[in-house]
């Protein structure tokens, strides 16, 4: 995920694990425990449904980031984002106690079963589509044959308390804490929105690219969950998309993204960015990085020659 900066929403930043100012944000504290996620099926169903109902702006074109605008932004940010005049207190996550909570957390209270350990780490964009990114999240439960309500989500969107990372400055710690999360749910789950890499909104996130980089590094389980846009490709391409052999488009997009320089990528916050790439720098730079993520990519989508090439 990639944390959105903004002028924050009405509510002022407290509570939610006694952030503390540090320079030009605050330090949270790193989870001790396995986080909580929601489901896929309470996501699929039930948060749509409340999105519907409370923002009449709402279509099937809408992102995570107008959305976010909607739910917390200031007023001139809600306008901009052609979202509603008015304050929109979602799941009551806004009064849930001083200074706000995660959606995450006011899911939990008004629905206990919705909320859970997470099982998955997701790894995605807050430029997507809301649609099209929980599509994605249900075929990935029907294609791993697991059930949607006990699929618990780690979602930056509806995990961090945006009331806090949202304000000017946002979260100091935060690549500390998204390492930190990542390792402590242990399988992610790339929602990628096309197979042409150099299209593709994913491999151009800074965020997206170092939160599988971690993964690779904890050698924990990658999986991907294609969006709709990605899934059409695929069947339209059939084997030149998605499969065995190195002339396919997937292929062709990952080695001309070893052209590219990854730590060019970027990120919404301009001091997260600093404190990934100086991160990457102390694990070996970027193009071991590079190499990795495009292996892990080749490996998963069955391009086992690309895979075996050492990406050269």
């Amino acid at each position: 995920g990639d944390p959105q900066p903004g002028g924050g929403g009405d509510p002022q930043p407290g509570g939610g694990g006694d952030p503390q100012p540090s320079g030009g944000g605050v330090v949270l504290p790193l989870p001790k425990e396995k986080p909580k996620g929601v489901s896929v099926d309470f996501l699929c169903f039930e948060f749509q449904k409340q999105v519907k109902a409370v923002f009449p702006e709402y279509n099937n074109e809408t992102t995570f980031e107008e959305l976010g605008a909607w739910i917390w932004g200031s007023y001139n940010d809600r306008q901009k984002a052609g979202g509603p005049v008015n304050v929109v207190d979602l799941f009551g996550h806004k009064t849930m106690r001083k200074g706000g909570a995660s959606l995450c957390d006011a899911i939990g209270r008004n629905s206990p079963d919705s909320v859970g350990d997470a099982t998955i780490f997701i790894s995605w964009a807050w430029q997507y589509c809301v649609r099209d990114f929980l599509v994605a999240l249900g075929g990935y439960c029907l294609g791993q044959n697991v059930d949607p309500k006990k699929t618990f989500c780690w979602i930056c969107f509806f995990n961090n308390n945006q009331h806090v990372w949202l304000q000017p400055g946002g979260v100091s710690n935060a690549v500390e804490i998204f390492e930190s999360n990542v390792r402590m749910v242990g399988t992610v789950v790339v929602v990628l929105d096309k197979l042409d890499a150099r299209l593709s909104i994913y491999f151009s996130r800074l965020w997206t690219i170092f939160e599988v980089y971690i993964a690779i590094l904890n050698k924990l389980q990658i999986r991907i969950a294609p969006m709709i846009a990605a899934a059409e490709e695929a069947v339209k391409l059939g084997a030149r998309a998605i499969g065995h052999g190195g002339n396919n488009v997937f292929a062709k997009s990952l080695r001309e993204l070893l052209k590219i320089d990854m730590m060019a990528a970027s990120a919404s916050n301009p001091e997260d960015a600093a404190s990934i790439r100086r991160q990457v720098e102390q694990l070996g730079g970027s193009q071991p990085m590079s190499d990795a993520v495009v292996k892990a990519f080749a490996s998963m989508t069955g391009l086992d020659d690309l895979a075996r090439e050492g990406c050269q």
